[in-house]
Parts: C-alpha cells; sequence; structure tokens
C-alpha cells in the first residue's frame, strides 16, 4: 500500500511541474512579428507591420469583401503603417517642365506599397479577396492612395519650410488629438468637423479645376488622419477607421459626408492582438490547476 501510494506521488508531481513548465514557457515564444519597416532593393515603400495590423485586416476582409466593412479598416491599417514614410521630406526632386501644375501629383507609393503588403499577408496565409481579375482590392475596389506629405500642398494642415526641408502641423492639425479620441457616432462627427479645417480654400491660379481643388482637400484631410496615426496609432486608429467610412465610403453624397450610427454596428480598427492575448491567456489558467488534480485524485481513489 505504501508502494502504490508512493508511485501516485510520484507520478503527480511529475505532472504539475511538465504543465507549468509549458506555461511558463508559451509566453516566452509568442507567434509576433515584430513592428518593423519591410524594405527590398525592387520595392522602395516602406511599411511599418505588426500583428495589429494582420489581425485587424484578416478580420475585416478575410471572408467577404464588402466596401464599407472593410475597406474603411483597411485603409486605416495602411495609412498607419505609411505614417512614418508619408510624413518625411526628402529632398526636392526637379520638376518636369511637361508637368501640369494645377494637377495633384500622381500617388507613386500607391502600387508599390500595394505589393509590399499583399506579400506580407501571403506569408501570414491572409489572402483578400479579388473582386474580379482586372480589380484588386486595395487600389480598385477600395481605391486607397497613398501619398507622400511633399507631393501636396495643404497651407491650412502644415506649414513647409523652403527646401522642404521641416513640415510642421498647423493649429487645425494638431486640434484633431482632441477632436478625434472617440469612435462613437458623436466622436466620429466632432473628428469629421475639425478636418473641414483642413480644406484647401480655392486654387493657387485661376487655371485650377474645382476638381482638383476638391482632390487636394481631400488629400490634406487623409494626410491630417496620417500624422494623427503616427502620433498615436493605438488611440486613433477606431476612429480614423470611423472616419475613412463617412469620408471615402459613405453612401451620401460627398458634400453631405456623415458618419455610420452607432447602432449600424461597423466594424473598426482596433487591437486585435490585445484581444487575442487575453482569451489565450485566460484560457490557459483556466486549464493549468484542474487536469492534473482531477487526475491525481482519480488515481488516488
Amino acid at each position: 500500500m505504501k508502494r502504490s501510494f508512493t508511485l501516485l506521488l510520484i507520478l503527480c508531481s511529475l505532472l504539475f511541474p511538465i504543465v507549468s513548465t509549458n506555461l511558463l514557457l508559451e509566453p516566452v515564444t509568442p507567434n509576433t512579428v515584430p513592428a518593423f519597416p519591410v524594405e527590398t532593393q525592387a520595392q522602395t515603400c516602406r511599411l511599418d507591420l505588426s500583428d495589429e495590423l494582420f489581425g485587424g485586416v484578416n478580420e475585416a476582409c478575410g471572408r467577404n469583401l464588402d466596401r464599407s466593412r472593410c475597406c474603411p479598416v483597411l485603409a486605416a491599417w495602411l495609412f498607419a503603417a505609411h505614417a512614418r514614410s508619408a510624413l518625411q521630406l526628402p529632398a526636392p526632386a526637379p520638376t518636369p517642365a511637361s508637368s501640369d501644375p494645377d494637377e495633384p501629383m500622381r500617388p507613386d507609393d500607391s502600387q508599390k506599397c500595394v505589393n509590399t503588403l499583399q506579400s506580407a499577408l501571403l506569408t501570414k496565409h491572409i489572402k483578400i479577396p479579388q473582386p474580379s481579375p482586372n480589380c484588386d482590392a486595395i487600389l480598385c475596389f477600395c481605391g486607397i492612395r497613398l501619398h507622400q506629405i511633399s507631393s501636396l500642398s495643404c497651407p491650412a494642415a502644415f506649414n513647409v519650410s523652403s527646401g522642404f526641408r521641416n513640415a510642421t502641423p498647423t493649429a487645425a492639425v494638431k486640434n484633431l488629438e482632441k477632436e478625434c479620441r472617440n469612435s462613437s457616432y458623436s466622436g466620429c462627427t466632432r473628428c469629421l468637423g475639425a478636418l473641414q479645417k483642413l480644406k484647401v480654400k480655392g486654387g493657387s491660379k485661376k487655371t485650377t479645376t474645382e476638381r482638383a481643388s476638391k482632390m487636394m482637400s481631400k488629400d490634406c484631410q487623409l494626410m491630417g488622419l496620417t500624422w494623427l496615426l503616427a502620433r498615436n496609432k493605438t488611440a486613433y486608429i477606431p476612429t480614423v477607421s470611423a472616419v475613412l467610412r463617412a469620408i471615402m465610403y459613405s453612401p451620401h453624397p460627398p458634400h453631405l459626408n456623415k458618419c455610420s450610427p452607432d447602432q449600424e454596428n461597423m466594424p473598426l480598427a482596433v487591437d486585435s492582438l490585445q484581444f487575442q492575448r487575453s482569451l489565450s491567456s485566460s484560457s490557459h489558467f483556466s486549464v493549468f490547476p484542474v487536469l492534473p488534480l482531477i487526475l491525481c485524485i482519480f488515481l488516488l481513489l
């Protein structure tokens, strides 16, 4: 009897260390990807990619492609990943003589950054459905365009020094930090109102068309949101995705942009990684003390 009891105690003592060791080792080596700029020789687009981006894009766009649900979240994460690069001011290149000064500069970052993002998504086994063979989800379906701050003229948003050496946000842009902290309907509406102050007021020349002015105004608003994401991505990305839904994907006319009511329960870009970790940790701690204890009690009986 003593020998059997001793064997059972030894067995229980072996079970507990095995389980506890597994639990201690698992959090130390999580399946995460550190945020770092993705850059290759062939593609010069720099994106700060992270697990939050992969999780957020997969949750909003991985199952089906819905413009009002997927595109705002996808755009918010792509603007956040591109924010650091977008706000840099490289040395100005000479302007070609044939270029039209009134036409907004072509967003040459878009295709390169889309290729970089799609390659990164595939490495994570995340595939965004393609609407058609001739239309991709990011550029064609969602209409996401990426700009450098040096390619825009936004005097109401940024004061750019001579020679493109420094871009200082105006008071209107800094005001976004206060007005865009809440992603609810009321908070989104306040942020949308604050963005109106970043619009381009008229053209600098008589040849400037109304369409070009509207395009530049929208790009300046998006650059203001990009600056906000660079300041604090975690705090502002839910509101940014709600505002992007109103600006870019609203069924209302452009001059009547409205935020989605709270009861529509539209998805926002959030820190999905924290949610996954909380579920994972809670499940581990609930299983740990139960299984070995039940097994030992059963053997003792």
